[in-house]
Parts: C-alpha cells; structure tokens; sequence
C-alpha cells in the first residue's frame, strides 16, 4: 500500500476536525465563514476569503448565538457532618415495668425492651442487672432471666456499637423478686 496514501488518509480527519474548530471560532466573533473545496476534494473553513485556485467556494453568514442570562442561585449551606448529626435514640425497658413485683416462684423473669431505631448491623444490645452485664450482647430485644434471687434488682439496657462505644442507654428500671425462704 502507498505510504503517502496512509497519511493523507489518517490526517483528512484531523483536518475536517481542525476546521470545525476554526468555524467555531469564526461564529464566537461573528464573521463570515468560507467552505473552500480544493482541486484535490479537500474541504476547508476560513474567514479568509478564499484564493483563486479552490475548485468551489461556499459563503456561510454565522448568525449571532443564543445567549440567555444565568440563573440566580441560592448558597448551598454545608452539609452537616455525620458526627455532628444527633439521631434521637430511644431505649426502654417495657418488661418488667419500673417498680413492679414478680411473684413467689422460681424467680423466672422475661425482659423486653423497645427500641429506636431499629439497631443497624453493627450494633448490639447488652442487659445490666444490678451493674453487672448479664451474658453477651445481642440482637434480639428480649432477655429470660432464671433463679433470680429475692429481693430489689435493677436493670439496664445499652445499644452498644460493635467497636464497644455505647451509642444509647435506658433509664434504670427497678423490680422486686418474692421468694419463699427458709427460716431455720
């Protein structure tokens, strides 16, 4: 193949694009344009009026652009930082209500909290009798407490974050066991 063929071929394009800016320009100061077509088939744009070898000549008036005036925009305000966003969480102990007596029996006790808003993946609840965690933090909502000792015991519940900060903590719920004993 003809060498000189492959770069005219590869830089005819490069040509018509390199035209299409100029023409571009051209329209910005609102002149008028030229297509200039060769004796060889190539296509030119110029605000130059063409010389007298060019096979044809096109004149081209560039109308005015279309302008419009911006928009007027407000200010964005920031955005608040997640760290400083305060999402109200809610922690309650519904079961056994605050101040409430559980009958004479084994001392069997079922806890049930509410909570807002539902925990995320990492985050666990973690229930504290009389100050001391009561097994291992989970997720469920629910705790069945058994052999409960006679007497005054209170309870906590804290949403922990899985890195161990405690994101939330309920108020402190306070209820009575009545246990027969022995009176020796």
């Amino acid at each position: 193949m003809n060498e000189g063929h492959d770069k005219r071929v590869i830089r005819q394009p490069a040509r018509r694009w390199a035209a299409v800016l100029w023409a571009l320009c051209a329209v910005a100061v609102a002149s008028p344009v030229y297509k200039v077509t060769d004796k060889d088939g190539n296509i030119a744009f110029t605000d130059q009026p063409p010389t007298l070898d060019a096979e044809s000549v096109e004149r081209h008036e560039v109308q005015p652009l279309n302008t419009a005036a911006p928009l007027a925009t407000l200010p964005l305000e920031p955005a608040p930082n997640p760290a400083e966003v305060s999402i109200p969480f809610v922690t309650r102990i519904e079961q056994p209500a605050d101040g409430s007596t559980i009958p004479m029996g084994p001392g069997n006790v079922t806890v049930e909290v509410s909570i807002s808003p539902a925990l995320s993946d990492s985050e666990h609840l973690q229930l504290e009798i009389d100050g001391a965690p009561y097994g291992a933090p989970q997720k469920q909502r629910q705790w069945s407490l058994t052999n409960i000792y006679r007497g005054e015991h209170r309870l906590r519940v804290h949403r922990l974050h899985s890195s161990g900060a405690q994101v939330d903590v309920s108020d402190t719920s306070t209820f009575y066991v009545l246990r027969p004993s022995v009176i020796r």
